[in-house]
C-alpha cells in the first residue's frame, strides 16, 4: 500500500529535533550496566527476607551472572522469578493441606487456590524462559566454553569434518 502525503524531510526542524532528543537519551543512559566478571549482584531485601526465594536465588544467580544472563539492571526479574517461586510453593502447601475441592452453600466447588497456583505457574514459567531455564529456553542461548579448552567427542567430530 502507498504512503499518504509527502514524504518526511531529513532536514526539517522537527526531524532535528526528534535526532537530538535521541541522541540525548543515548548520552543519558549508563555506559555499562553489565557485573564485573565473576561478581553476582546481591539479593535484593525483599528477597532475602523470603528464605524459599532467597534459595531459589542462590541457587541459579551465580550460572545465569556467569553466563552474563543476569546484570545488574536485570536484577528485579530474577527477583521477581524468585518470588514467583516461593508463591508456587506455597500455594502448592496450601492445596495440598486444603484440598482441591471445596464445601460452599451450592456444593462442592473447585478450590480457588487452585487457580492461583496455576496463575502463578505460568507466570513463573513465562519468566523462566527470558532467563533460559527452560530447556526449551536453553536453546537460545549459546553454551558456556568448556575449561581448560576441552573440547566434546562430537564438537572435535564437525571440526575434523568441516577441516
Amino acid at each position: 500500500m502507498g504512503r499518504r502525503g509527502r514524504h518526511p524531510d531529513p532536514n526539517s526542524k522537527r526531524s532535528q529535533a526528534a535526532v537530538a532528543r535521541v541522541a540525548a537519551i543515548g548520552k543519558s543512559l549508563p555506559v555499562s550496566l553489565e557485573a564485573k566478571p565473576g561478581s553476582t549482584p546481591k539479593a535484593p531485601k525483599d528477597v532475602a527476607a523470603r528464605p524459599v526465594a532467597a534459595a531459589y536465588w542462590k541457587s541459579h544467580a551465580d550460572s545465569l551472572a556467569g553466563s552474563g544472563r543476569l546484570r545488574a539492571d536485570n536484577v528485579e526479574g530474577l527477583a521477581l522469578l524468585s518470588h514467583l517461586y516461593a508463591d508456587c510453593r506455597e500455594l502448592a502447601e496450601q492445596l495440598a493441606a486444603e484440598g482441591w475441592m471445596t464445601s460452599t452453600d451450592k456444593g462442592q466447588q473447585a478450590n480457588p487456590v487452585a487457580r492461583l497456583l496455576r496463575d502463578a505457574r505460568r507466570d513463573f514459567v513465562s519468566l523462566a524462559r527470558e532467563y533460559g531455564l527452560t530447556p526449551a529456553a536453553e536453546t537460545r542461548f549459546p553454551p558456556e566454553a568448556t575449561e581448560h579448552g576441552e573440547e566434546d567427542a562430537e564438537e572435535a567430530a564437525l571440526k575434523a569434518f568441516c577441516g
